[in-house]
């Protein structure tokens, strides 16, 4: 029976996944595409539909579908599975006990959460205010259901007691950030009462957290409740790594390569409503350099729809910052006057698609910001502009786009380049550039060992056997472990070997003896290391690039000709260290031991010369 990762693997294409992330183009038998987890020029990111794995032989990373999204997302194990189960079809259980982590357990008090606030939101006759409120804001009923908009009654502890239910403890509630401690004996109360609330999702569907927005009936109370409260800092979420609406919007992102940026939550669903599915929410947040760093895995290009008043324009200012440091093409979108995109688009839906399609590249708008602002014809004027307009362009990470808007601002200024450089190098010093110089962005490649002959052809010899099973009980008798050169060929080998022996003594008629698959499998169950299975990958994904048209005979051929050149290599290796005992042997005082032993080692000094005779005249 399969285990739950295996079943998701049966029924997800691998190719598939990945192509959500990633271009890729048919090359033969496999897929290729210019890595994401490094910088390269030419496609080395390889991918075997036939293997269900994936290899890149520019940084060496490489694994199977699981590996993939953990790598891409940053994610563990158990959240690739949450992730990927859906799109699987399964529903996992429901962890419990102490054997589940908190942060998991976390993640699922949130998801019983969300369907109770949705739930009283839809059904309770007390949530009437709630869903008055939220119609005349115009949201429809499928957003308000796909985007699971629920309501927090004003009670103290009906959700404590609905998730106290469901087997979770005080602890873990508070711990969830949806209950508050009164530090009398562990009694904690609701942290969200008569809110509409907004649940928060991190990039890959799980609710992290919520936003809750105080109905207006009670914001007439003046009761001191701030108008809007997040969840806290928990185990899941951190205000600065999450995106709203991210989760919906990646592949609309993706495929445009523009990600747009407003400042609210109705804001990102208003325009998700009206089809700009693109569109994601900083919640009130300037754009942080996580939130940048993660943007910069779907698209190069992000607007920023923000409305320009003095905290907006402060978000747009420090949003660009950052994400110049991920070398993303920043816009700047001039909504209409007094107008955020919630109403812009409600309101003024052609005035919304017209900020969109004239926003302009945020350094222009500033150039002609600072421009209008100060007169270039007088000295004072052009100093002005240079101090206001050069440290934005210090901040570029990109040197090519740096140049540009540095020979811009020359002419603008009629400063000659060089003296605008001598200025930059003071700017260089700001903490800012301190800050972004120390993100790294390109992954190291991985080291390469220089191999002698012999280990590459023992690694072509498994290589082969991999795509060619069949040809193991043909080839094992006659090629001992220890002549495969190389630690990870020969450990690979020798389970080859076992692994089908042991198999072909169990199968039933009509099954494959060996399957890829199940052969990685097995090779983790045994206790081998990610690095074993990941050079098994690299293997297999190397035999299908370069001999993907290759027939059985050819590679038993193949297969016999680096038998015999690995046989000879062996014989001379064992033939020189003979020929080193005998000397010793022969340095020493005859006995009737020692010339035994001397007569031994000449006859198989011999016996070796003899065959490695034999097998250079049949190569001939």
């Amino acid at each position: 029976m399969l285990n739950t990762s295996d079943e998701i693997k049966s029924r997800l294409d691998i190719i598939e996944v990945i192509r959500q992330y990633v271009p890729l183009k048919p090359a033969g038998l496999n897929f290729l595409a210019r890595c994401p987890f490094h910088n390269e020029k030419s496609a080395s990111f390889t991918v075997s539909p036939t293997k269900q794995v994936w290899h890149c032989f520019g940084c060496g990373r490489g694994g199977d579908l699981f590996s993939f999204v953990m790598e891409i997302e940053k994610i563990t194990f158990v959240e690739a599975l949450r992730l990927l189960a859906p799109r699987a079809g399964i529903v996992l259980k429901q962890e419990s006990g102490p054997e589940a982590s908190l942060r998991n357990r976390i993640l699922d008090i949130l998801e019983q959460a969300t369907d109770f606030y949705h739930r009283t939101f839809i059904n309770d006759v007390n949530s009437r205010q709630a869903r008055h409120y939220v119609a005349g804001r115009g949201l429809s009923e499928d957003v308000i259901r796909d985007w699971n908009i629920g309501y927090a009654p004003d009670s103290w502890d009906d959700l404590i007691i609905f998730l106290k239910q469901k087997g979770f403890t005080d602890k873990e509630i508070i711990l969830s950030g949806l209950a508050i401690d009164r530090n009398e004996g562990g009694r904690c109360y609701n942290r969200f009462r008569g809110r509409i609330m907004f649940p928060i999702r991190e990039v890959n569907g799980n609710v992290v957290g919520f936003t809750g927005r105080l109905l207006p009936e009670f914001e007439k109370r003046d009761l001191g409740q701030g108008k809007y409260v997040n969840s806290p800092q928990t185990a899941v979420y951190d205000k600065g790594k999450v995106l709203f609406g991210l989760d919906k919007a990646k592949q609309a992102i993706r495929e445009g390569n523009l990600a747009i940026v407003v400042e609210g939550q109705m804001d990102c669903l208003t325009a998700h409503q009206f089809g700009f599915t693109n569109v994601v929410a900083s919640s009130g947040t300037a754009l942080t350099i996580e939130q940048a760093a993660i943007l910069k895995r779907y698209a190069n290009r992000v607007a920023f729809a923000f409305d320009m008043d003095p905290a907006g324009r402060q978000a747009l200012d420090r949003g660009s910052e950052q994400a110049f440091a991920f070398e993303l093409e920043a816009l700047a979108v001039s909504l209409p006057a007094g107008k955020d995109p919630d109403e812009c688009i409600r309101k003024d839906l052609d005035g919304w698609k017209n900020s969109l399609s004239s926003a302009e590249p945020v350094m222009q708008y500033y150039l002609k910001e600072v421009l209008a602002a100060n007169d270039s014809e007088t000295a004072t004027g052009r100093r002005a502009i240079v101090q206001k307009f050069l440290p934005r362009v210090a901040r570029i990470a990109n040197i090519i786009e740096k140049d540009f808007w540095l020979k811009k601002l020359s002419q603008a200024v009629d400063v000659g380049e060089h003296f605008l450089h001598e200025a930059m190098a003071a700017a260089n010093k700001s903490k800012v550039l301190d800050k972004i110089s120390v993100i790294e962005k390109v992954a190291p490649k991985a080291e390469q060992v220089p191999r002698n002959r012999e280990e590459i052809l023992s690694e072509q010899l498994v290589a082969l056997l991999v795509a060619f099973p069949d040809l193991i009980p043909a080839i094992s008798p006659y090629v001992p472990s220890e002549q495969i050169m190389g630690q990870s060929s020969q450990l690979l080998y020798r389970q080859l070997v076992v692994y089908y022996n042991k198999n072909i003594a169990h199968i039933e008629d009509g099954a494959p003896v060996f399957e890829y698959g199940e052969f990685r499998t097995w090779l983790s169950k045994q206790g081998f290391t990610a690095g074993d299975i990941q050079e098994l990958d690299r293997l297999a994904i190397l035999i299908e690039k370069n001999f993907s048209d290759i027939k059985a005979e050819e590679a038993n051929s193949a297969i016999k000709g680096i038998q015999n050149e690995l046989r000879r290599s062996y014989l001379n290796r064992r033939m020189k260290a003979v020929a080193k005992l005998i000397g010793e042997m022969e340095s020493q005082n005859s006995s009737v031991e020692r010339d035994e032993r001397l007569d031994t080692l000449l006859k198989e000094f011999n016996d070796l010369a003899e065959e490695v005779r034999q097998l250079s005249s049949s190569v001939e």
